[in-house]
């Protein structure tokens, strides 16, 4: 049985992220990522900036969650051989594609709008995360074959998950060893793959986003193998871990993030403060999909829609929208009126190339398009 929940998680989450990324476009400091910027705010667009705060800690990690999910469906009805074969198809190739010949539009633009020195940047850059997803799979390949022969641990697991309150346990108390121990200077950064360092906007290997990335994407994987268990459980707990979020990002608020990105000394030892942005980063996760499973686990028009577009606007997203900002951060009228143009015009745009590429027969698949 498909579970429209995890279509409707995905679709949100990567909405989330272009909302986000436009957002952080009033940052100044986002410049060096290439980003178009508007340098001025108002109070509406420092609220937003604010607000984000809260999304920034597992906008990246539910990703992984999901994919993990997802990787337990189509597992089990496929050999491992032809799991690898089919993210091969559905992740690397579009990621490879688009490395080539979609990300490096958004650097492009932004050189041209600065009028900065022209390079061609044949790098991942936003979708950096399709590269971890694929070697996460690999990762967990021998536990895939171990729940194909052998089901007693997976037994075990399910009868924990009965108990909401051990759900939250099981997910939350590795997060929080790993940010103990990694102990992140910037619990946000999440971005782990390793990029050719003479490279303008490369990345270094981040230990601490690839093992949040890799411990969310085995915890999908394992809390979808359970069916209903972990659904039912997810659906009792999702107002208590609402309630738990909100608590722990309005004292993050008060503590650090008033005013906004000026870093200055914490209310707490940076350990302390990660082990509660950890915690805080679990309860939106199991929030959110608790929701989900409860609101939005029917297939209709809208969800069986945005299931098969989300993946090729997401692709979309950042050359539009730096293409879009390029024409309106210049025009004289109120920054909020800016995020609202460029956020809504970069949607509807990416949906128009959707419908654009879907129907390129043969062509669509590397913009993770079924064939």
């Amino acid at each position: 049985m498909r579970r429209y929940e995890v279509d409707s998680v995905r679709s949100i989450a990567l909405i989330l992220l272009i909302f986000y990324h436009v957002i952080i476009s009033f940052i100044p400091e986002t410049k060096a990522l290439a980003f178009i910027v508007n340098n001025e705010k108002d109070i509406f667009v420092d609220l937003l900036v604010t607000l984000s705060q809260a999304l920034n800690i597992w906008r990246i990690p539910i990703l992984f969650f999901i994919g993990g999910m997802a990787l337990s469906f189509s597992s089990k009805k496929r050999s491992n051989k032809e799991l690898i074969k089919e993210r091969l198809k559905r992740i690397m190739l579009p990621l490879t594609f688009c490395t080539f010949f979609i990300s490096p539009i958004f650097f492009i633009i932004h050189q041209n709008y600065y009028n900065s020195d022209f390079f061609y940047l044949p790098i991942p850059g936003y979708l950096w995360f399709l590269n971890s997803i694929f070697y996460y799979s690999l990762i967990i390949l021998p536990i895939i074959s171990l729940r194909k022969r052998n089901n007693n641990l997976f037994n075990f697991l399910n009868n924990l998950l009965r108990n909401k309150f051990i759900m939250l346990f099981l997910f939350s108390a590795p997060m929080i060893l790993i940010a103990g121990i990694f102990n992140p200077k910037e619990y946000p950064n999440f971005v782990n793959f390793a990029a050719t360092p003479f490279l303008p906007f490369g990345f270094g290997f981040n230990i601490h986003g690839f093992f949040v990335g890799l411990l969310c994407f085995l915890i999908g994987f394992l809390f979808a193998s359970s069916g209903d268990l972990f659904w039912n459980s997810v659906r009792n707990i999702k107002f208590i871990t609402l309630i738990l979020a909100n608590t722990l990002f309005m004292q993050r608020l008060m503590l650090y993030l008033l005013p906004v990105w000026e870093g200055g000394l914490g209310a707490y030892p940076l350990v302390v403060s990660n082990i509660l942005i950890a915690f805080e980063s679990v309860c939106w996760m199991l929030s959110m999909v608790g929701f989900a499973s409860s609101f939005w686990n029917k297939k209709n028009r809208v969800l069986t829609y945005m299931t098969a577009a989300i993946f090729p606007m997401y692709i979309f997203h950042m050359p539009v929208q730096n293409f879009i900002a390029r024409f309106v951060y210049p025009l004289s009228i109120a920054p909020i009126l800016k995020f609202i143009t460029v956020f809504s015009v970069t949607i509807l745009v990416c949906i128009f190339l959707y419908e654009i590429v879907k129907r390129l027969k043969g062509f669509r698949i590397v913009f993770g398009i079924k064939p």
